[in-house]
């Protein structure tokens, strides 16, 4: 309950906390110091009895030696003095000297009654006996000094180390509950910020959280993983558009691409209806042929980009990479023409399948193709290089254009960051092409020089021995 609670009720529960123990520990303090005052006074009222001992003492010995009258008045009054203080503090006497002793001592105190009462008959044997138990009476209450002394000097160290232990063990206790309770909110707060530049980079990746907590991080996350749902949808839409512009930027090419079938279509038909009482049967034939031929054609560019634009739920299939670029460079092959930039696939047939989403890497290599042709101004050209390694497939996209300067080239992924003029690029081609990449568990490096060309190195990993060896046994079995 205390962890689902919101991060300010947390701390207040922490502020009560501290505050009662702060009031209980004062308490405590304060009970200790009043014991301690209650010891110092009966302190003062165990010397007020020792004195009464001595002067019973003194004037023992007056009356003993000397036979002074006086001196037996005043033995009556110090020992009545003294069974007076005994009876006061009787159960501080229990407690500090034991019951043994303290009985003891009240049985010492009736034994020198007896024998002082008895003065006419006291004999030397009585007087020596009278001694004895005076010097008990002196040996108790030395003891009693010394057993309450050591007991205030007990509470004395109780009190204040127990005070500073008792303090510095709050102080550590308060530290702990707050060093928890930063630690987890900064450990959430860093997923929430690495996952922030994950969506920068164009991964969007919703943050896993166990807890499903109700205060203001769980609030924060379960927002950022609904903004991430969001994005992640945008991001389809923003695919799609890219795809649009993408023909709108070569859209010149297709036309020609298109035009020239039409027109050959065109141009057979005219003839072989000008001319087809004149013309044999393999004439009309192969004329017939030459129009299914060029039909094929045109319905192969526009199948292609039908395949391209196409709006399709994400799928992953193995994929024969070179298949990939070919269809993407079929779609920009007349632009190509237009701008004289020549293509050279240099991508082996043998290269190992990959597993991944057909049309987001068409997508990333159009967009590849795209960038390239705006690098490249008049006549250039671009290559396209294959190789297996390390368990990946790498492909290396190199192109003859102005290249990209040094400091810029650390942040050409990110969103919106662009080389190209006001009006001519809004700088999402390669964040999408970033993101796709990453999508599909690889990664993509850059490497440029003004004025002589730029390299895009893509890192896409080998599909397990497990699925191409099916698919091997699936060819197989069909060609049988």
């Amino acid at each position: 309950m205390f962890f689902n609670s919101t991060i300010r009720h947390r701390l207040l529960l922490i502020f009560a906390v501290v505050f009662l123990f702060a009031v209980c520990l004062a308490t405590v303090y304060a009970l200790n110091i009043s014991a301690l005052k209650s010891d110092f006074y009966m302190m003062e009222d165990i010397y007020k009895l020792s004195n009464n001992v001595l002067e019973l003492r003194r004037f023992e010995k007056n009356f003993l030696y000397e036979h002074d009258p006086h001196s037996l008045h005043q033995i009556a009054h110090y020992l009545y003095a003294i069974n007076k203080d005994t009876n006061y503090f009787s159960r501080e006497l229990l407690t500090t000297m034991g019951k043994k002793e303290f009985l003891n001592f009240q049985y010492t105190i009736k034994q020198y009654e007896k024998l002082i009462e008895g003065h006419p008959r006291i004999s030397n044997a009585n007087i020596e006996e009278i001694r004895k138990l005076g010097k008990r009476l002196v040996d108790f209450t030395d003891q009693l000094l010394k057993a309450k002394r050591e007991s205030i000097h007990k509470k004395l160290h109780l009190t204040m180390y127990g005070f500073i232990m008792a303090t510095a063990g709050g102080f550590m206790f308060i530290l702990l509950v707050f060093h928890v309770q930063t630690k987890n909110i900064l450990r959430r707060l860093a997923k929430v910020q690495k996952a922030t530049r994950a969506v920068a980079l164009g991964q969007f990746v919703p943050i896993k959280e166990n807890a499903s907590g109700t205060d203001e991080i769980s609030s924060l996350i379960q927002a950022f993983n609904k903004m991430v749902e969001e994005i992640d949808n945008k991001q389809e839409q923003l695919l799609q558009a890219k795809k649009l512009a993408a023909i709108g930027t070569f859209s010149s090419g297709i036309a020609h691409e298109l035009n020239n079938p039409l027109n050959n279509i065109s141009l057979t038909a005219d003839t072989l209806l000008e001319e087809y009482d004149t013309l044999s049967r393999e004439e009309i034939l192969e004329m017939i042929q030459d129009i299914i031929d060029e039909d094929e054609r045109a319905s192969l560019v526009v199948r292609n980009l039908l395949d391209f634009c196409r709006k399709s739920p994400p799928s992953s299939q193995l994929l024969n990479i070179k298949d990939v670029v070919r269809k993407s460079a079929d779609l920009v092959r007349n632009q190509l023409k237009i701008q004289h930039i020549e293509f050279e696939d240099y991508i082996p047939e043998s290269l190992p399948l990959i597993r991944g989403d057909a049309q987001k890497l068409q997508q990333v290599f159009v967009n590849l193709f795209l960038n390239s042709m705006h690098a490249i101004s008049d006549g250039g050209l671009i290559d396209v290089h294959g190789e297996a390694r390390n368990g990946y497939v790498i492909i290396r996209f190199s192109d003859t254009g102005k290249g990209i300067p040094a400091e810029k080239l650390e942040h050409i992924f990110e969103p919106f960051f662009t080389t190209k003029p006001v009006g001519k690029g809004t700088g999402l081609g390669l964040s999408i092409v970033y993101g796709i990449i990453k999508k599909h568990g690889g990664y993509i490096e850059v490497k440029s020089k003004e004025n002589i060309g730029t390299t895009f190195i893509i890192y896409l990993p080998i599909a397990n021995d497990a699925e191409t060896l099916g698919i091997k046994k699936d060819d197989t079995d069909s060609s049988n």
